[in-house]
């Protein structure tokens, strides 16, 4: 139930959001196709207003033509005929005007066809009377004016211009609506846009102080955390210092309290092997004087008796050969724990290593041992280190050794030496092509008095524990990787300064 109220938690702030944000994309969308029919509704009655306006002002320019007429009837002044010309220029324009903007609208097309008419043949009528005028005829210009001919003409412009200015209105009037419809939708959904982006703000204000004040918890969490893990791995650190220090010096007094009875041993089995020289002495004097007094009859007698003397004497060498082999054995592992005991005592003290010259010195010392293999050891570029020299020495040279005592005898043995580093660690190859290990010795091989593989190279089972401890107290790990027939990679990544902290894996 928790896990699901914290997968709750986790996810429904994120789809809310996501919600709200799909909205506010579709409050855009609607609002920018309303904006662009607001545009086009408010086009539509910028036009409807426009016709209004050009029909109005065709009725005025031909008043205004009219006017010109019959002032320059009256007063013969030729400035009254230029006003006319210039009206009656404009009329024409107006009309045209009208007509393209109404290619559109058929029936408004139409009616302004019948305007024309009519404008022709008011315009007929104004210029027949200038033309008398001109003719010096001005008496029948006056009467042709006084006939009701020029007045019906303009009544029936007048009445066509106002049946389409009307006609225009209702269009105007349906088209404002929609105007103002589209209007008060915009509005609307522009409100609610903001209305939903004041809630977004909102709650993705709260949601982030929200995650701030869950954020400092989790902060205060893992400072209080880390204080503690760091005080316990101090006292962890602290006791397994203590441990180790005391693991050491129980190996120190085990392996010192053992080499005392060891040696009472040693020193008894040369007594015992004393003892038996004496004691076959004795009894090859006392054979020999019974068979000086028994004489010939009893030879038989005497050769089983020195044939079973010879066996006891066979069998008591096997004996000794056995506890002296056992001792040797002990010997050496007592040794060897003594010499883990001291290195683990011992303190380091870091140097900068040029590793090639190292590993160079190690090859020169094995060169007679890998000549006689008939093993060819090749050295590439080996980034340097700040380290112990000592362990370095030791934990090369035992890689190294190892891979020339388990090469394969039917394949010329190779041995490859090569490194490469990072911004804070170093790594060795040790690459050789013989026996390879098997993948479930991959561990044991480096357990404290454990071997792997066909035991028949001498040794204890204690170089690659203790290559394994110089690494990790180098602050270091390694590996391995290996195959039966394939030979063996081994691996050493240590820091590029002795005492910081590396990539610590396991090994």
């Amino acid at each position: 139930m928790v896990s699901l109220t914290r997968a709750l938690e986790r996810y429904w702030q994120p789809a809310l959001l996501s919600v709200a944000f799909l909205i506010l994309i579709g409050i855009g969308v609607i609002a920018a196709n309303l904006a662009e029919r607001f545009q086009t509704d408010s086009q539509r009655v910028t036009e409807s207003l426009s016709v209004q306006s050009m029909l109005a002002n065709l009725l005025l320019t031909i008043r205004r033509a009219e006017s010109g007429e019959r002032g320059y009837i009256i007063t013969n002044d030729r400035g009254y005929l230029e006003e006319y010309r210039l009206a009656e220029t404009e009329a024409r324009r107006l009309l045209e005007k009208l007509v393209a903007e109404s290619k559109d609208n058929p029936a408004r097309v139409a009616q302004l066809a019948e305007v024309d008419k009519v404008v022709d043949a008011k315009f007929d009528e104004l210029d027949e009377a200038i033309a008398l005028v001109d003719a010096g005829r001005r008496e029948d210009a006056r009467n042709l004016v006084l006939t009701n001919r020029g007045r019906n003409l303009m009544r029936s412009l007048r009445t066509s211009a106002q049946q389409l200015i009307e006609a225009e209105g209702a269009v105007l009037d349906a088209r404002t609506s929609a105007s103002q419809a589209t209007s008060r939708s915009l509005l609307l959904i522009l409100l609610a846009g903001i209305v939903l982006i004041l809630l977004i703000g909102s709650l993705s204000i709260i949601l982030v102080q929200r995650t701030n004040r869950a954020r400092l918890r989790a902060m205060t969490e893992l400072e209080s955390t880390n204080a503690n893990l760091e005080t316990i791995i101090s006292h962890r650190t602290s006791d397994l210092t203590e441990a180790n220090e005391e693991i050491q010096r129980f190996a120190y007094i085990v392996s010192h309290d053992l080499r005392s009875p060891l040696v009472n041993v040693m020193g008894f089995t040369k007594e015992l092997e004393g003892l038996r020289n004496d004691i076959l002495e004795e009894l090859q004097v006392a054979r020999q004087a019974r068979a000086a007094q028994a004489g010939t009859a009893e030879d038989t007698v005497e050769n089983t008796t020195a044939h079973n003397i010879d066996v006891v004497s066979k069998e008591f060498d096997e004996a000794l050969g056995f506890i002296k082999a056992s001792i040797a054995k002990m010997d050496r592992l007592i040794n060897a724990i003594l010499r883990l005991s001291r290195e683990g005592r011992r303190e380091f003290t870091p140097e900068r290593i040029d590793m090639k010259a190292l590993i160079e010195n190690i090859e020169q010392t094995l060169s007679h041992q890998a000549a006689v293999k008939g093993t060819t050891i090749n050295i590439g570029e080996l980034p340097p280190v700040e380290s112990d020299r000592l362990a370095l020495e030791q934990v090369f040279s035992n890689l190294v050794d190892n891979a020339l005592k388990y090469l394969r005898p039917d394949t010329p043995g190779r041995i490859e030496i090569n490194g490469q580093e990072t911004t804070s660690l170093v790594t060795y190859e040790v690459r050789d092509n013989g026996r390879g290990i098997d993948a479930a010795d991959h561990q044991r091989i480096f357990d404290l008095f454990r071997r792997a593989g066909t035991q028949d190279v001498p040794g204890e089972g204690i170089g690659l524990a203790h290559v394994r401890a110089l690494v990790r107290r180098l602050g270091g790990y390694m590996g391995v990787s290996s195959e039966p027939g394939r030979g063996s990679i081994f691996t050493v990544t240590l820091p590029k300064r002795f005492g910081t902290r590396g990539e610590r894996k396991a090994a």
